[in-house]
């Protein structure tokens, strides 16, 4: 058979009239395909599984080839052969298999933890769009092609072996996602570069940073340190094991550094232990306040506390990494102190050098937080809250009783609070002032004074004293009703100094009230004293007088409370009234017309209308003695 110079520059893929189908036609390697003839009545078929597009002569078919497996990457053509009684026929079809393959590494354990994998640069990696690398700690990552060939991971900690697993990815390819995965066992060489940690920094005075650590024999390594962000500087290089003690000098106090430790590993390269920072402290005092402020720490992941100390001793614990700061006011004036900060790392230290402050102020600041409260009915407390050194400062305390002129009650010497005894607080109102005399033997004048609240009664009406309880004013106040039935209620008055409770038939028998005041700033409260009340008047009248003149129960008096008016009459045996009064001060002298009654028995009968509007009548018998 001739084919035509235009049929052999075509390839028999240009002579239609065959006719097949494929199951697949695209896929991850290996690739099976399955292949079914769609010519009828054809009197013989044949296949070639991989035609190169262009030859036509010298073919070698497989006949009735039903199955075939490719097991290569590329792109492929199946060509059909089909003889029917009309004449040769062919007809192709194309098959894509895509790299599946490992892609080919070549791996390195470099020491403490570290390890580099190279990628070879072949047909099969540059198959893949990317590489899924999982390292087997829980970390992982993704290389796209372009990127390094060289990967490098360091594993912490190094007790077990990780497996790394590295798969090829095709990106946007639905007949393939991916290659198989590469798997590779981890071994871990010269664990223990891992052990070459700083223990701990301690600068000193001079600018001599003192730098402890844990070496390895024979493992050369460097020393090395930075200020700011500046390139390091190599202090020095040790191969000694175990601790290790170095001292850099010649350093600025003022500043701070950075510091780690470079050693080479297995693969040449320098492998850096976790740096340590320095720490620098700074003090200032004023206002008998000592400042102290310290560098933040840069690291928070391995930070967990600064402690401040004072003249060796503990002063306190932070561990808010951003609580770089403290005001020192348990110190006296003229007094020096020695401070130093400490950071605790996991597994560090560090620590600065002293620095000492003087404790000084340029004038005393006043006494600006101060209250009185009644305590009981024999018991007063006065607290001020000292604004410089808690220690050699003098308190004078002064005292007004009823509003007469202040007078000095007592000197108090690093003592803050005093109770005043001498007092009788349901009777009158106590005003004290403070005199301040710093721990520098600044003395200034008198504060305002502080006094205490008297609450008293008319009937149901309760008032109280607006002298402040607190040097920076009320912010308001409140009354605690304490009914004998339904208990305590606390009622909110703003900056009323009056209540009436308005009480009815129902309400409780007995009370007790008490005002609490408010400080403006919420810190403190005041409390009055407390005074009784009963809703239904007390009456006693007794059941005989003597109106002899001897000074003795000369009266017949009605002793009543809570009451709004007043009626007393006394009647004769006989019913005659011989005595009426309407002022419950204005008793009975035993006479009747300016001559003296006789003796014997009498009526009397009392009209009451009490705090709640009840009209309330009581009557009984007397006897008049001479």
């Amino acid at each position: 058979m001739t084919l035509s110079g235009k049929l052999a520059a075509q390839g028999l893929c240009s002579n239609p009239g065959g006719s097949f189908h494929l199951d697949v036609s695209e896929g991850c390697a290996p690739v099976t395909i399955t292949i079914t003839n769609d010519v009828p009545n054809e009197i013989d078929v044949g296949y070639l599984i991989n035609y190169d597009g262009s030859s036509t002569q010298n073919l070698s078919f497989t006949d009735r080839l039903k199955n075939y497996t490719y097991y290569g990457a590329g792109v492929y053509t199946v060509l059909q052969k089909a003889v029917t009684a009309s004449g040769q026929f062919y007809a192709c079809q194309k098959v894509t298999v895509y790299e599946s393959r490992n892609v080919n590494t070549q791996f390195t354990s470099c020491g403490g933890g570290k390890i580099k994998i190279s990628l070879t640069n072949d047909v099969i990696l540059n198959a893949y769009d990317q590489l899924d690398i999982n390292w087997g700690d829980g970390e992982t990552m993704t290389w796209k092609r372009g990127d390094n060939l060289r990967l490098e991971h360091i594993y912490t900690p190094t007790s077990v072996s990780p497996t790394v697993k590295i798969r090829g990815i095709y990106t946007g390819n639905k007949a393939c996602a991916g290659g198989s995965v590469l798997s590779i066992p981890v071994s871990f060489q010269q664990t223990q570069l891992n052990s070459i940690l700083l223990k701990s920094l301690v600068m000193k005075g001079k600018g001599t940073l003192e730098v402890n650590y844990s070496g390895i024999n024979s493992v050369q390594t460097k020393i090395q340190y930075r200020s700011g962000n500046g390139s390091f500087e190599t202090a020095g290089s040790r191969s000694g094991g175990g601790s290790q003690f170095y001292r850099i000098d010649n350093l600025n106090t003022a500043a701070v550094y950075q510091l780690k430790l470079s050693s080479q590993d297995l693969c040449g390269e320098m492998l850096d232990s976790p740096s340590v920072t320095s720490m620098r402290i700074t003090g200032s005092s004023e206002n008998e306040e000592n400042l102290l402020e310290w560098n933040r720490y840069p690291e928070a992941g391995d930070f967990e506390e600064y402690q401040l100390y004072r003249d060796g001793f503990l002063l306190g614990t932070f561990t808010d990494i951003n609580e770089n700061n403290y005001v020192d006011k348990a110190v006296q004036c003229g007094d020096s102190y020695e401070y130093y900060v400490v950071t605790r790392l996991k597994g560090a230290t560090s620590t600065s050098a002293f620095v000492t402050v003087k404790t000084k102020t340029t004038q005393a600041r006043p006494i600006e937080e101060a209250y009185v409260t009644t305590q009981g009915e024999k018991s007063i407390l006065i607290k001020a809250v000292i604004p410089g050194g808690q220690n050699n400062y003098e308190l004078t305390l002064e005292k007004s009783e009823a509003g007469s002129d202040f007078k000095k009650l007592t000197t108090l010497f690093a003592q803050n609070e005093y109770e005043d005894l001498d007092v009788s607080t349901s009777a009158t109102a106590y005003c004290y002032r403070f005199i301040y005399q710093n721990s520098c033997g600044q003395k200034l004048p008198a504060t305002s004074p502080v006094c205490t609240i008297l609450l008293t009664n008319e009937l149901s009406t309760f008032r109280w004293n607006n002298e402040s309880p607190f040097l920076n004013g009320v912010k308001g106040y409140q009354v605690l009703q304490r009914g004998s039935v339904r208990g305590e209620e606390l009622i909110n008055l703003e900056m009323a100094a009056h209540y009436t409770p308005g009480f009815t038939s129902q309400s409780d028998p007995e009370y007790t009230f008490q005002i609490m005041a408010n400080a403006t700033d919420g810190k403190f409260q005041s409390f009055s004293n407390i005074l009784s009340y009963k809703r239904n008047p007390d009456v006693f009248i007794p059941s005989a007088f003597s109106p002899d003149g001897d000074g003795y129960n000369d009266v017949l008096e009605a002793k009543v409370t809570q009451v709004r008016s007043f009626s007393l009459s006394v009647l004769n045996r006989w019913g005659t009234v011989v005595f009426h009064s309407d002022d419950i001060g204005t008793g009975w002298d035993g006479k009747v017309n300016g001559a003296n009654a006789p003796e014997g028995s009498y009526i009397y009968k009392l009209v009451l209308v009490d705090d709640i509007n009840q009209t309330i009548e009581k009557s009984g018998t007397f006897m008049l003695l001479r």
